[in-house]
């Protein structure tokens, strides 16, 4: 008993032992193999800290407990109290007489109540702790996979606000763009209207004033019919007399009576001026022109000629003068470069579209909105014709070499020929199926050429009144076409911005030049027949040499569409009239 009551005051420091480990300790035999082993480690725990953290309760039942033959737990149904943990750790490292002195010991103890059960309880179960951290773990996920769903969520949301923010950002810019183009549109409108009130009251005094000599005109028409026929009674009463007084078989007896007015229709009866001959000499046919350098050519000259667009004009054939027409309803002669004002004319009752000077310089041709023809003459400075055959509004006008005659284009699908002599239609030309919006001479003979909206060029004998040749290849409306002084070529644009050159003699296409995607609304040739003058809508004037096929220079300046285009022969100038009511030269 001595030796039990020594063993139960003495206390054993026992290895824990890790029971997924294989290696275990060999030499276990009895008690004092454990008490050479118990300082190897610092960190073991004696009997008394595994009492501390065991519950009051002692007496519990034993848990089942399996234990496989590598030395690994496996779950257990209960909590382990200490005694059970000390007992099972006894019997799984078979330290038999251990075990036999430990309960030994425990039961006398327990019998005799001296065994303090405070602070004693169950023993931490790692499979309980394992299970814990399993539900920690698997709850854990659960809020990370819920909180990923709620990423991804907010992710696309972010994705798509991010989308509608750059949307309206964007939409945001193109309506402080159009805002912008539209306060312009606005300002610019507003200094339009100021224009028009100057010029409608301009017009109205105009007007006012016309409506006076209209008035005085009139008076004076009324009196002058008055006196005529006071005039022509008395004329009648004088030869009523005669005729009573003189006798029979007298020789007045024979003198007819004078028919002043079949006189006058009789004079007034024109017979019809031959069509000049076709074998007339071209100067410029078979002589070498070298075109003129126009690559250095800046803006010299700006003059606002008009009130509104002006649509044509026409160089002057012996002077450095140009004419322009306008929708103001006036035509006007500018001298170059100064543009001073020489002459304005007006009578028609719409926008006038073309004009061309006669080869003399005497005269003026116009066409207009108002489907007539005027020929104007500076030296008596009056309207001597007025044709009005077209049906529809007249887009063009041209005279021949001799100025004899003129040919026109019109909207109504038709052109004609005029003789200025007789003041009478000679032919009509049908075989467009759309608008004619361009005429052109070839030099020296009866041939011209038309441009038409059917995508086609026409050349058409005046004599015969017959189509010649029909050149296909635009895409689109041809707006102009023009020859060359040579009479070989022809250069032609249209509604793409495409410029074709063609061959005349072998009757095909020979260059093109694209200054699209706007529309080329004039061209124009210099004396080589090389150098080509395009104007075009947005504003700029090209220059293109059909030598090298490339383009050589463009000239801006225009604030609107380039409307016509033309060189001045005379000089090394290039002139533009454009949509903005102004004409500029380049030098």
């Amino acid at each position: 008993m001595n030796k039990a009551d020594d063993s139960a005051n003495q206390f054993f420091v026992i290895e824990p032992i890790d029971m997924s480990s294989e290696s275990e300790p060999e030499d276990l035999e009895d008690l004092d193999d454990l008490n050479d082993i118990k300082h190897e480690e610092d960190n073991l725990n004696d009997l008394d800290k595994i009492i501390t953290d065991v519950k009051k309760e002692v007496q519990m039942p034993k848990p089942t407990t399996t234990i496989p033959a590598k030395g690994k737990a496996k779950s257990i149904e209960r909590p382990e109290v200490v005694d059970d943990f000390i007992r099972n750790f006894l019997i799984k490292n078979q330290m038999n007489r251990s075990l036999e002195v430990f309960q030994q010991e425990w039961y006398e103890l327990s019998q005799k109540g001296k065994l303090a059960t405070d602070g004693m309880g169950e023993v931490t179960d790692v499979y309980i702790q394992n299970e814990k951290l399993k539900e920690e773990l698997k709850y854990v996920r659960g809020e990370l996979d819920k909180a990923k769903i709620v990423a991804e969520n907010a992710k696309s949301t972010y994705d798509k606000l991010r989308k509608e923010r750059d949307f309206h950002k964007m939409h945001h810019h193109r309506v402080q763009q159009e805002k912008r183009k539209l306060n312009h549109d606005i300002d610019k409108l507003k200094g339009l209207h100021l224009q028009y009130e100057t010029k409608y009251e301009e017009l109205s005094q105009k007007y006012s004033h016309a409506m006076k000599e209209k008035m005085l005109l009139k008076l004076e028409r009324d009196r002058l019919v008055a006196k005529n026929d006071a005039l022509q009674r008395s004329l009648q009463n004088v030869e009523e007399k005669i005729n009573k007084e003189k006798e029979p078989g007298s020789p007045t007896d024979k003198l007819p009576l004078v028919d002043t007015k079949a006189n006058t229709k009789k004079a007034s009866t024109k017979a019809n001026t031959p069509f000049p001959p076709d074998d007339r000499p071209n100067p410029y046919a078979g002589t070498q022109i070298e075109p003129q350098n126009y690559r250095n050519a800046i803006q010299n000259k700006t003059q606002k000629g008009h009130m509104m667009a002006i649509s044509s004009m026409d160089m002057h054939p012996k002077k450095s003068i140009v004419a322009t027409a306008s929708d103001d309803f006036t035509w006007k002669i500018w001298t170059l470069p100064q543009c001073e004002l020489i002459m304005s004319g007006e009578g028609h009752k719409d926008w006038v579209s073309g004009i061309h000077f006669h080869p003399k310089g005497s005269h003026l041709a116009t066409s207009s909105g108002d489907c007539t023809i005027k020929v104007w003459d500076f030296i008596n400075a009056s309207c001597t014709h007025t044709f009005k055959d077209h049906i529809q509004p007249v887009w063009g006008v041209k005279f021949n070499d001799t100025g004899e005659f003129i040919v026109s284009a019109s909207m109504d699908h038709t052109c004609k020929v005029f003789d200025l002599a007789s003041g009478k239609t000679r032919h009509t030309f049908r075989g467009h199926v759309d608008s004619v919006n361009h005429v052109s001479f070839q030099p020296f003979s009866n041939i011209f050429t038309s441009a038409s909206a059917d995508k086609t060029i026409s050349l058409w004998d005046i004599r015969s009144g017959l189509c010649v040749q029909t050149f296909y290849g635009h895409l689109n409306s041809v707006n102009h076409a023009t020859f060359s002084l040579k009479g070989d070529s022809i250069a032609s644009c249209d509604a793409d911005g495409i410029i074709k050159m063609w061959d005349v003699r072998m009757v095909k296409g020979r260059s093109q030049f694209d200054a699209g995607p706007y529309s080329a609304n004039a061209v124009a040739l210099d004396k080589s027949g090389t150098i080509l003058l395009v104007g075009s809508d947005d504003q700029q004037i090209r220059l293109y040499n059909e030598t090298t096929q490339k383009q050589e220079h463009t000239l801006k300046g225009h604030e609107d569409a380039v409307q016509d285009v033309a060189f001045d022969y005379n000089s090394k100038m290039i002139i533009s009239c454009g949509s903005d009511a102004t004409f500029r030269i380049y030098q």
